[in-house]
């Protein structure tokens, strides 16, 4: 693909090849036991699928444009995928084929097979998991309720519930409305006083939205719905053939957005009156570390805003409520995205872990700075990899209290 080099192409294949090979030589010496016409079977079934997905990818890799160009994500979809599914296990098992070789070095050709057979499970097991993740662990929504205090929220405001959506990158779906159509379910059973979408409506274009404005115009709440765009709805990861048309395709998208019946907030505020009080929904355009774009105005943003009134901040990249928010405001509440939790994760003894870790220091969740408080959505869709391991989508439900004691 344009902007790879060819060095780590070269290396990437090689990788891939010995990969394969190493595993098959494993996975002949574990049926090394049958018959002779169900071992040329079996090899031969072995190959073809090896050969398959080095064709694939070397397809890919070899036309670029056709991945780069496309506005149908269905071929990119199968690329990732068979990459994951076939090359993730094969790595495994091929890592402990060569264990399994200095073992029989050692003289013991049980402790090899022993070794074989505990990789294949492992193997497969892993392949389970990643078939699971994508055909249902993309589409098993999760709702999270999070109760929040704050001592100075104003009477008016105890008990505001608020729903925040982010990430449903609807490229992801195609023309499939499933998930969306749970969704709006799923939050009309909620009844909540505002809903918040803190960016990425799309992949990359602003066709995306289409046939889907129904659904998100059957959100209803009452106080209204607020939306910001995110990195990836300004186009920067796909080719334009000029300025013109990539902003016009953000035209497009924040056009949908609205269709969609969401106040679009482009570094500019909104008061909303509650009951006798009021809450002010700030909405900042992109901030992130490079290499992802910062358009965020939070000057402009918090422009005349009130100093009293009690603000809810979105902004797309949690990153910035570290770096920008927490030292410059004293906006209480901030909501953010774009992680996605890395679409994968283990929960152990009800600690949450994700990759990402390592990446984005507020990744998913309540995160707290003294009386400043970040909540982070893990997102509702998929990007890259079109699956979830035990990262479901979630919709996230904030409550909003005085006190603790009620």
């Amino acid at each position: 693909m344009r902007g790879i080099p060819s060095s780590f192409l070269i290396i990437f294949f090689i990788a891939i090849f010995l990969t394969e090979l190493i595993s098959y030589f494993g996975f002949r010496i574990l049926i090394s036991h049958l018959a002779q016409k169900a071992r040329t079977y079996f090899g031969i079934f072995y190959a073809l699928i090896s050969l398959s997905v080095i064709a694939v990818f070397f397809y890919a890799f070899s036309n670029p444009e056709v991945l780069r160009h496309s506005r149908d994500y269905t071929f990119f979809f199968v690329v990732i995928s068979l990459g994951f599914l076939n090359l993730i296990p094969k790595t495994v098992f091929a890592l402990m084929t060569l264990l399994s070789f200095i073992l029989r070095g050692l003289g013991n050709k049980r402790w090899q097979l022993i070794a074989l057979s505990g990789s294949l499970l492992v193997s497969t097991g892993i392949f389970g998991t990643i078939a699971h993740g994508i055909w249902f662990g993309r589409q098993t929504i999760r709702t999270e309720h999070q109760n929040l205090y704050f001592r100075d929220l104003p009477p008016e405001l105890d008990g505001l519930k608020i729903v925040q959506l982010s990430d449903i990158h609807l490229g992801s779906y195609g023309k499939n409305h499933r998930t969306i159509k749970k969704t709006v379910e799923a939050i009309e059973q909620i009844q909540p006083d505002i809903i918040l979408f803190t960016g990425d409506i799309v992949n990359n274009f602003a066709e995306e939205i289409d046939g889907f404005e129904p659904f998100f115009k059957q959100l209803q709440a009452k106080y209204g719905k607020f939306g910001i765009v995110g990195n990836h709805d300004y186009g920067d990861y796909s080719t334009w053939p000029d300025s013109i048309s990539k902003h016009q395709n953000l035209i497009g998208i924040h056009k949908g957005l609205t269709d969609s019946g969401f106040r679009l907030l482009l570094n500019q505020w909104e008061k909303v009156e509650i009951k006798d009080t009021s809450v002010c929904i700030i909405g900042v355009e992109n901030w992130g570390h490079a290499p992802f774009p910062q358009y965020a105005r939070l000057d402009l943003a918090m422009n005349n805003i009130p100093e009293n009134s009690f603000k809810i901040l979105m902004t797309h990249d949690p990153a910035h409520w570290e770096a920008k928010v927490v030292p410059e405001t004293n906006i209480p509440l901030t909501l953010s995205g774009h992680t996605h939790g890395a679409q994968f994760g283990i929960k152990i003894a009800g600690i949450e872990f994700s990759p990402i870790r390592f990446i984005q220091k507020n990744w998913g969740g309540l995160y707290q700075s003294e009386n400043q408080f970040l909540y982070v959505n893990r997102g509702l869709g998929t990007v890259g990899f079109p699956g979830r391991i035990e990262m479901r989508p979630e919709i996230t439900v904030l409550t909003l209290y005085r006190s603790r004691n009620r």
